[in-house]
């Protein structure tokens, strides 16, 4: 999302449409106090000079919506609700300024092997492999968490790494050009010399939105969760749906 902030920001700014925005890109952050992704988005706000929104929700806020959440989502993926509470939140607060449309980095993990645990891949063939199975499944998941956390309050949501002309040309690329060292390695080093964004956010590690928007919002989901029903009662619930 960084650098689909950086790469609009270039062109907003060689533009002469910009001027109905005064020449200026807007960004968007949500977290917990303190959050990982709250530091680095005000990070890439400052040095492309957008005038950056930041967020803060509580745990009990997360909480609150998930029953709304998870009839928006139409889905139980555990990983998916976690992931789109703090999206849910932060789209019901742009579309609140009036703003109809955001631009996402959706789909560049899949495409490019941008998770962790792509390093463990045993050879080539299975790299690619997951790659275009996560590409082919982000309907499922990531899409459908941008997609429905966004239209629940009106605001599309729109993902260049994945238009068309994009995938034809990324997904064939040898996995050896796509991690090297690091995720995504052929995506950040296209984009280092002409300094798109500061050294430390360009080469940051990967991290789960879940776990970016701040550490303690898993952490206190799980706490929640596990008391609302006990193990026993979870067992015998199972044994009479069986």
């Amino acid at each position: 999302s960084s650098l689909i902030a950086s790469i609009t920001s270039k062109i907003l700014k060689e533009k002469s449409v910009s001027k109905n925005w005064g020449n200026k890109l807007h960004t968007f952050s949500i977290g917990l106090k303190d959050a990982p992704d709250l530091k680095y988005a005000k990070e890439v706000s400052n040095f492309l000079g957008t005038i950056h929104h930041e967020y803060n929700f509580t745990v009990q806020e997360g909480i609150d919506c998930i029953d709304e959440l998870i009839y928006q989502l139409e889905t139980y993926d555990v990983t998916t609700i976690r992931a789109s509470t703090p999206m849910y939140l932060m789209s019901r607060k742009i579309k609140s300024l009036g703003i109809k449309m955001v631009l996402s980095g959706e789909g560049a993990d899949e495409i490019l092997g941008g998770y962790l645990y792509f390093h463990n891949a045993p050879d080539n063939s299975e790299f690619h492999k997951e790659c275009v199975r996560r590409v082919k499944g982000l309907h499922n998941f990531d899409c459908l968490r941008a997609n429905k956390s966004t239209m629940s309050w009106g605001l599309e949501a729109r993902v260049p790494f994945l238009d068309k002309s994009f995938l034809e040309l990324s997904v064939p690329i040898h996995p050896k050009q796509k991690i090297n060292k690091i995720e995504k390695y052929i995506l950040r080093k296209a984009f280092s010399e002409e300094k798109y964004l500061p050294d430390d956010v360009l080469w940051r590690q990967k991290e789960q939105f879940s776990d970016g928007v701040g550490y303690n919002w898993v952490d206190g989901l799980k706490e929640f969760i596990e008391k609302q029903i006990t193990d026993d009662e979870f067992s015998e619930g199972i044994k009479e749906y069986s």
